[in-house]
C-alpha cells in the first residue's frame, strides 16, 4: 500500500495505500541489508527494522517482507474464497483443476492444489509474529532508535492480526471444527479471531492518525466477521476517511493483481461466475462489476490491471458496514444515504441509486455487498454469516467444506 501523508509509509516491495490518488514513489534505499545466510545477530539488528529519513519511518528489509508476505497470502486467499462462493467457476476446460476443485467442494485436506494457500498464510503469520519478537527484544536509546522500534512493531502487530483474521476466515479443519493449526497446536476460530483483536489493540496507542484509522477500520470489519458487532459499533466512527483504504502494491517482478491473473481475457482456467454477471443489473452495478465475452464463450473481468493493488478494505465497506449497523438499529443514521453514496460513485446520474422513501432490509444489505465488495474475499463471510446460499456447486449451504480444508500433514504433530 502507499501513502503521501508526509511520506510516512514507504517500502521497496508492498506500501500501504491510504490515500485513493497517491502513489509508492520512494522505496527503501541504503538499509542495511542481510546476507545470503543470516544469522540471528543479524536479525535483532535495529537496521533490520527500519531507519528514520527526513524524521520518517522507512520500513527495514524485515518489514518489507512481511509486507511482501502478506501480499502474497491476500492474494491467494481472496481469489481463492472467491472460487468457493459465486464469484469465480473454472472454464469448460481449464488447464489447472484449481478453480474446478474448490467450485465442485474437493476440499479434502490432503487436496495438494491448496498446500500452498495453507502455507503462504503461516509464513505470513510466523513472519509477523517473529518481527514483533525482534522489536521486543530490541532497547534502543537514541530517539531515532526508538522510532524505529516503535514503527516497526506497530506494522508487524497491524499484519500479525489480519494473518490471524485470514487464518479463521478462510481456513477450518472442518466445516464442523471451527479450528486451525498453528505453532503445533489446534486454535479455535474465536481465540484466533481474540488474537487478531488483541495485536490491533496492541499497536493502536503508537500508532500515527492514519495508522489508527486503519486498524479501527481492521476492528471493524472483525466485528462484522464475527458478529460482533458491539465492536463494530465501538471502531466505526474511528475509520477510514474517503480518501483512504488498506490495499497491498504489487511491485516486484511477476507479481500482479491475483483476480487480473484469474480472471483477465487471456485466462484459461476461471471465469467471472455468470450468476454475478446477471445480478449487475445498474449502470452502477455493472460499472462495478465490468465483464467481457472470451473468445470461449464465458465472462472474463475487466476490473482490474495486472499492476493494480490487491484492495481489502476501504471507506466503501465502512459506509456499507455503517448502513448494515443502521439497518440493524445498532447506530442512527440513514441507511438509504450511506448506500447511495457508495453506488453513486459508479453512477453519477443518481439512476442506479436506491430511492429516499426506501426501506432497506438486512437482505437488500447483502444483495448491496455482494455488488460493490465483490472481489475483496467478504462474500464467504457474508454466505455463512448470513446463513444463505450462493449460486455455486453444490450450493453453499450445502457444501461439505464451507471453510478451505487445512492439510492433513498439520495434523501430525
Amino acid at each position: 500500500m502507499s501513502i503521501k501523508i508526509k511520506d510516512i509509509w514507504k517500502a521497496g516491495f508492498v506500501c500501504m495505500a491510504v490515500l485513493s490518488f497517491s502513489s509508492c514513489d520512494k522505496w527503501v534505499n541504503d538499509t542495511k541489508l542481510p546476507d545470503n545466510t543470516i544469522d540471528e545477530s543479524q536479525l535483532n539488528n535495529i537496521a533490520m527494522l527500519g531507519r528514520i529519513e527526513k524524521g520518517a519511518y522507512v520500513y527495514g528489509p524485515v518489514i518489507a517482507g512481511v509486507w511482501r508476505a502478506g501480499a502474497t497470502s491476500a492474494s491467494d486467499l481472496l481469489v481463492a474464497s472467491g472460487a468457493i462462493v459465486d464469484e469465480i467457476v473454472p472454464t469448460a476446460v481449464p488447464n489447472s483443476p484449481f478453480y474446478k476443485e474448490l467450485d465442485e467442494d474437493k476440499l479434502t485436506p490432503d487436496n495438494t492444489s491448496l498446500f500452498s494457500v495453507w502455507s503462504n498464510v503461516q509464513n505470513y503469520r510466523a513472519r509477523a509474529e517473529d518481527a514483533i519478537a525482534n522489536a521486543e527484544s530490541l532497547n534502543p536509546t537514541d530517539e531515532d532508535g526508538i522510532k524505529i522500534k516503535q514503527a516497526a512493531l506497530v506494522n508487524a502487530r497491524l499484519h500479525a492480526g489480519y494473518a490471524w483474521l485470514l487464518m479463521a476466515d478462510y481456513f477450518s479443519v472442518s466445516n464442523t471444527s471451527h479450528s486451525v493449526y498453528a505453532d503445533h497446536k489446534e486454535v479455535s476460530h474465536q481465540e484466533a479471531y481474540t488474537k487478531a483483536q488483541t495485536y490491533w489493540q496492541q499497536a493502536l496507542p503508537a500508532a500515527s492518525d492514519t495508522e489508527k484509522r486503519l486498524l479501527h477500520a481492521l476492528l471493524t470489519k472483525l466485528g462484522i466477521h464475527t458478529g460482533n458487532y458491539p465492536l463494530a459499533v465501538q471502531h466505526i466512527n474511528q475509520s477510514f476517511t474517503a480518501t483512504e483504504n488498506f490495499s497491498f502494491l504489487n511491485t516486484v517482478g511477476t507479481v500482479s493483481n491475483g483476480f487480473f491473473n484469474a480472471l483477465n481475457i487471456n485466462s484459461r482456467d476461471a471465469a467471472v461466475d455468470p450468476s454475478l454477471v446477471a445480478a449487475s443489473k445498474t449502470i452502477a452495478d455493472k460499472a462495478r462489476v465490468p465483464v467481457v465475452k472470451a473468445a470461449k464463450g464465458h465472462w472474463s473481468l475487466t476490473l482490474f490491471k495486472e499492476r493494480d493493488p490487491l484492495l481489502v478494505s476501504d471507506f466503501d465497506e465502512m459506509q456499507l458496514i455503517r448502513a448494515e449497523l443502521v439497518v440493524r438499529g445498532l447506530i442512527p443514521g440513514n441507511a438509504v444515504e450511506l448506500v447511495n453514496s457508495v453506488i453513486s460513485k459508479y453512477d453519477a446520474s443518481g439512476a442506479s441509486n436506491y430511492t429516499p422513501s426506501t426501506t432497506l432490509t438486512l437482505n437488500d444489505i447483502v444483495v448491496v455487498r455482494r455488488i460493490f465488495l465483490s472481489w475483496r474475499g467478504t462474500r464467504i463471510i457474508d454466505l455463512r454469516r448470513f446463513k444463505i446460499d450462493g449460486d455455486v456447486n453444490p450450493g453453499f449451504t450445502q457444501r461439505k467444506w464451507q471453510w478451505i480444508g487445512i492439510p492433513e500433514i498439520e495434523t501430525q504433530f
